[in-house]
């Protein structure tokens, strides 16, 4: 089980509603349940062994930068990440994004900044949460 420090204000049914509209696409199930649950937040101090320097959930609604305005921020900077749903970071700066596009939807990826590259990290956000999950 993942645990998970520092959330946000806990969502209601409505605002997650509400976070749907804003991208248009009903989002994976298991992205919905975990963001019902954990409205962003940490990891404990001491994980430690996922391959990605992992820094922490980027919340929902509330916050100072919140998913939709990192969103904004990030497809004006590149609009080719459009569709793309940044909804964690690395101590770098590089987000992880959950794809919404017609071709690769419910994939994980991490868009390194530097690069500008888009990298392919897992096939679902089950999957993601699984290996974070196993780690440490």
């Amino acid at each position: 089980m993942l645990i998970i420090e520092e959330s946000e204000k806990k969502l209601s049914q409505d605002d997650f509603f509400e976070f749907e509209s804003f991208f248009r696409r009903e989002l994976p199930e298991e992205f919905k349940r975990f963001y019902l649950t954990n409205n962003g937040g940490y990891l404990p101090e001491n994980f430690t062994g996922y391959p990605f320097l992992f820094n922490g959930f980027i919340s929902i609604k509330y916050g100072k930068a919140p998913i939709e305005k990192t969103y904004c921020d990030l497809i004006t900077g590149f609009p080719q990440l459009k569709n793309l749903i940044p909804f964690a970071d690395d101590s770098g700066g590089n987000c992880f994004l959950l794809s919404l596009r017609d071709e690769d939807y419910g994939k994980i990826y991490i868009w390194l900044m530097d690069e500008k590259k888009l990298i392919f990290v897992s096939d679902s956000f089950k999957e993601f949460i699984d290996e974070l999950s196993q780690v440490n």
